[in-house]
């Protein structure tokens, strides 16, 4: 199934859904403090899984999005968005070392810098 929305913010569009009512459970969601290091599914009440990654609950918002029933543009989700990396995949650019820069000149590179080369410059050149 493709999704129309960000899965990662399943957490998010969760709690919405309940602070509006739009969600009813049957269960009490354990506090911030007890799921610290735990992965959590709301929708299940479960330790197996987290709530970003739960497949059933991203159909059925897929599904509710899909029949008009839930506009997520209208939701808060996205007042303080995640921070987004993207990739540029039609220019695509490696990075390599300017030890390597002579060989590629012309071609689709990134010039990093060099790599230290002692104990005291904390990272070692790889051992071949």
């Amino acid at each position: 199934m493709k999704f129309t929305f960000d899965v990662s913010k399943c957490d998010r569009i969760f709690d919405e859904l309940l602070k509006h009512e739009n969600i009813h459970l049957s269960h009490a969601i354990p506090s911030a403090e007890e799921l610290k290091r735990y992965a959590y599914c709301k929708w299940h009440n479960s330790f197996s899984h987290a709530t970003n990654d739960c497949n059933i609950f991203r159909r059925q918002i897929q599904s509710t999005v899909d029949e008009r029933r839930l506009v997520l543009s209208e939701m808060q989700v996205d007042k303080t968005p995640f921070h987004v990396h993207t990739l540029e995949l039609n220019n695509p650019k490696v990075l390599i070392r300017p030890d390597q820069a002579e060989g590629a000149k012309g071609k689709n590179i990134v010039i990093g810098d060099s790599r230290l080369m002692n104990a005291n410059d904390k990272i070692l050149p790889e051992k071949l």
